[in-house]
């Protein structure tokens, strides 16, 4: 009696918020479905068309570009998030004097209190074909003026140049996913392992990193999402262009929804793109599973 009196209780504190998530999250993505299916301007009354705006998604030639894109840049993005913060959160947790561990930590967190578009900015000018500091370099090492990158400007280059921004590509955020990954893994089971003689490259293969399996996973479904949603970059450096060559999904739904008002086309665009980032997840949490999920399972 007592504990259902605590759980009436405990579920009135927790309905206003329940309200507000039903309200601000689930009723817009609800309504996003709905008019997928409609011609709806975003102020007048909708149109219901069917199945029309997923068959134009998937006719004209601008979503096949950008699907095409989405796909690399989603393949870099996921092969980068899995190495390089790993690789500095490994370095990091292998510095025995925990002073000089926190000022590492520290120097690689820090870019976080940068404002992103500042940092969007500051590569629009690195990769600025006439003033940027990257062929500026180029140009030092006696790279002629006529063979310099234009690389945001160039279709063949613009892939490559979205691609560099963020070098080194150690986020700092999942950097500090990792670096809790590695310093959760128990002392003794790292002191039997060099006991027994693993050390280096064996230690973290056979030891470390099916340890923070749980790391992997987490990074690879953030990545996964915020690839598969981003546009900022593409829509503050490129536009899009040049022609197609940078376009991605996300940015077509919001120049259709805010350029054109086709706000039935935007939310059948982002409905796939639901569906896709579900349909990976899904196989992410299915079969990527860490040492103590198995144990678990057993």
């Amino acid at each position: 009696m007592v504990q259902s009196r605590r759980n009436v209780i405990a579920f009135f504190f927790l309905l206003p918020t329940l309200a507000m998530i039903g309200l601000f999250n689930y009723y817009p993505a609800i309504e996003a479905f709905v008019y997928s299916f409609t011609n709806w301007d975003g102020f007048s009354t909708s149109d219901f068309v069917g199945l029309n705006n997923f068959k134009e998604m998937f006719t004209t030639a601008v979503f096949s570009h950008a699907f095409l894109n989405l796909l690399w840049l989603s393949l870099f993005g996921i092969a980068t998030s899995l190495t390089f913060p790993m690789l500095a959160a490994l370095a990091i947790y292998r510095v025995k004097n925990k002073r000089v561990q926190n000022t590492y930590r520290m120097l690689f967190v820090f870019p976080l209190v940068i404002p992103s578009m500042v940092v969007l900015l500051l590569w629009q000018f690195i990769l600025n074909p006439d003033v940027g500091l990257l062929n500026a370099i180029l140009a030092a090492f006696g790279v002629p003026e006529d063979m310099l990158p234009l690389w945001l400007g160039s279709p063949d280059t613009v892939l490559f140049s979205l691609m560099l921004i963020g070098f080194p590509w150690a986020q700092g955020v999942s950097m500090l996913i990792y670096l809790a990954g590695f310093q959760n893994i128990s002392r003794s089971i790292v002191e039997a392992a060099t006991v027994d003689g693993a050390g280096g490259f064996r230690l973290f293969f056979r030891i470390e990193l099916p340890l923070v399996a749980a790391q992997i996973k987490l990074i690879l479904i953030l990545t996964i999402i915020g690839t598969l949603q981003g546009f900022q970059t593409q829509l503050v450096l490129t536009g899009g262009g040049p022609g197609y060559a940078s376009t991605v999904p996300g940015l077509v739904m919001y120049q259709e929804a805010m350029n054109n008002n086709r706000m039935g086309f935007a939310c059948a665009v982002g409905v796939v793109l639901f569906v896709l980032i579900f349909i990976l997840t899904f196989v992410n949490n299915k079969y990527l599973k860490s040492s103590t999920e198995y144990g678990a399972d057993a």
